[in-house]
Order: structure tokens, then C-alpha cells, then sequence
């Protein structure tokens, strides 16, 4: 069996550490750098090449791409599905993962809660929100590569606004809570491990196992972080990661995560390839696992 670790051009610990693992469980492994990956579309049909190499000889596909390569690996999990090639993440969870309010529209159209988020085109539009929001609140660019800002104040928001106004290009506002208290969980399948914000074990309520679950199952990610915001015994959907440090997960649990990744991917592509009837049944198994502790 084949795997091809998609990445950015500059290795992270994180994929070096998956290709080491990964030997020990596949045939070959390829990673392939997602600026060095072509399409070519012939004959009614789309085809990844890296080089000569043609991914579509994989068997498995693990993306661990950055924001700024979204679109792109978008288009390539797309190509991948249409072939059948099981893959850790779905196109899905790429379109809306990195989007900073695609995300939290579609979790609450599946009744999976968010914190308050607002969208805007300029400020004038947002101007209203900006004085009747919770602080602090965190202001995100949907389309930009860049990182977030923490609002304190209605003041320190209107002058944050104004200036990144010269960007034309959405504003989003996302509402918080000072004493909310931060989970982050790495789920592997139907596993989930929980670290809260001082980074010890945190033991997820049955609740927030739903909810963890729930996004997962939505955005059909196999293995990802799903980060949560409690405040006021109200557990929230905060943010989505796509390429999670899964051995700062195995520190904490002291266990090989990452060795359980890896099988994971093996076992499930296996069953996928052999009996994609079988594969179908499993994932809806999964589905009424979860949807029975709601």
C-alpha cells in the first residue's frame, strides 16, 4: 500500500516524524510538496503529477497543507474523491476549515454551536456590531493568510476596522469570553484526546464528545483538531485545524498517536479498497455511534 504525504515545501518536526512512523506500515511513501504538485486535465479527466509521478497510484493521501494552499488542495481532494483514493480529510473540511466564517455558518446550520460571529464587507456595515458585541472579541480575515487580532474594547475595535478597511475584503468579528476556558482535541476516528489550556489531559463531558464528533462527522475529517471555547457550562465550536501536532498529543496522553494516525489510515484505506460496501457501512456505524450520545 502507497501513501502520499502532501505538504508545504518546508518540512515541519510534524511530517518528518509521520514519514518516519509511516515506513513501518506502508510499501512506499511519497511526500509530495504542494507548490510542486501540477494538474493536468486530459481526456475528460483531471490528474495530480508531481514530476513524472502520477498520484493517482496512491492508495492513501495525507494533507498537511497550510491556509495559504487551500484552494489549491481543495481542487486536488476533489480529484482524489472522484477516483476513490481515501484520504485523512475530505474537500469539505478544506473549504470550510480555513474559512473563518464558512465554518462557524455551516456548524450552526447543523445546530453545532459557535461563538457569535459577525461579516462584513467594510466597516461602515460592521460599524453597528462593533458597540453592542461581548469583549474582547477576535477579529479574523476570512481570506487572508494572516494570523488574528484580540479586541478588547469598542474603541480598540472601530481603530483596528478602520485601518485594515484599506484591504477591501471581508471583515469577520468572532465574540469571546475572558473566562472561557480553551480545549483543543485531536481526534484520530472516533477517538478524541482532549488538552486544556494549562496543556494537561482535559476529560471530555459525554456533550462535548457529541460535539466533537458531530463536527467531525460533518466535515468528514478523519483525523484533525477541533478546538473548543467553555464558558457558562456552554461548550462552542471555536476553530478548526486541518494539521494538527499530533505528537504534542502524544507527549501529554504518553502514547504513540502517531503511530495510531498512521494505522489508522492503513486499516481504513484497506477496508475502503477491498469492500467500499463494508466502508460505506462502517462510516454510517460511526455516525449512529455518535448521533446515540446526543
Amino acid at each position: 500500500m502507497k501513501l502520499c504525504i502532501i505538504g508545504p515545501e518546508k518540512r515541519s518536526d510534524s511530517e518528518i516524524e509521520l514519514m518516519e512512523t509511516a515506513k513501518d506500515k506502508f510499501d512506499s511513501i511519497l511526500y509530495a510538496p504542494i507548490e510542486m504538485i501540477r494538474i493536468e486535465t486530459c481526456k475528460k479527466k483531471a490528474v495530480p503529477f508531481l514530476k513524472n509521478t502520477n498520484l493517482l497510484d496512491f492508495d492513501v493521501i495525507l494533507p498537511r497543507v497550510d491556509k495559504k494552499n487551500a484552494d489549491f488542495c481543495y481542487v486536488l481532494l476533489k480529484i482524489f474523491e472522484q477516483h476513490g483514493i481515501f484520504s485523512s480529510l475530505s474537500s469539505e473540511s478544506i473549504l470550510y476549515g480555513y474559512n473563518e466564517f464558512l465554518l462557524p455558518f455551516m456548524l450552526n446550520n447543523r445546530m453545532i454551536q459557535t461563538p457569535r460571529t459577525y461579516l462584513a464587507m467594510s466597516r461602515p456595515a460592521i460599524e453597528k456590531s462593533i458597540g453592542t458585541m461581548i469583549y474582547p472579541a477576535i477579529l479574523k480575515l476570512p481570506y487572508s493568510k494572516a494570523g488574528t487580532i484580540i479586541l478588547d474594547s469598542p474603541e480598540s475595535a472601530k481603530g483596528v476596522v478602520d485601518t485594515l478597511e484599506t484591504l477591501n475584503q471581508p471583515i469577520t468579528l468572532q465574540e469571546t469570553f475572558n473566562d472561557a476556558l480553551a480545549i483543543s482535541v485531536l481526534v484520530i476516528g472516533s477517538d478524541a484526546y482532549a488538552v486544556n489550556g494549562k496543556k494537561k489531559k482535559y476529560k471530555l463531558t459525554r456533550d462535548e464528545i457529541s460535539t466533537v464528533m458531530s463536527v467531525s462527522q460533518v466535515l468528514k475529517a478523519g483525523i484533525c483538531q477541533i478546538n473548543l471555547m467553555k464558558a457558562n457550562d456552554q461548550v462552542m465550536v471555536a476553530g478548526f485545524n486541518i494539521k494538527p501536532r499530533i505528537s504534542f498529543y502524544s507527549d501529554i496522553y504518553e502514547k504513540d498517536l502517531l503511530e495510531k494516525s498512521i494505522s489508522y489510515l492503513k486499516n481504513h484505506a484497506a477496508i475502503k479498497k477491498e469492500n467500499p460496501v463494508f466502508s460505506k457501512f462502517l462510516e454510517w456505524v460511526r455516525d449512529m455511534r455518535w448521533k446515540s450520545d446526543e
